[in-house]
């Protein structure tokens, strides 16, 4: 975890196994939304939590 408080977007891609672009698709769609931070404009990060990515997990699958 690089901040104590979330996943940034790079290591939610890597631990699930997506693509930024499946990611930020979900994002924007509203599938899946970050529960600690949404992107808020640019150079913000979206910022997931340990329970977000399990859903994400499920989703994949």
């Amino acid at each position: 975890m690089a901040e104590a408080e979330g996943y940034r977007v790079p290591e939610v891609c890597r631990t699930i196994g997506i693509t930024y672009r499946q990611l930020d698709y979900w994002a924007r769609t509203g599938l899946v939304t970050p529960s600690i931070r949404e992107a808020g404009g640019s150079g913000t990060q979206r910022l997931y939590s340990f329970q977000d990515l399990v859903v994400l997990k499920v989703i994949k699958k």
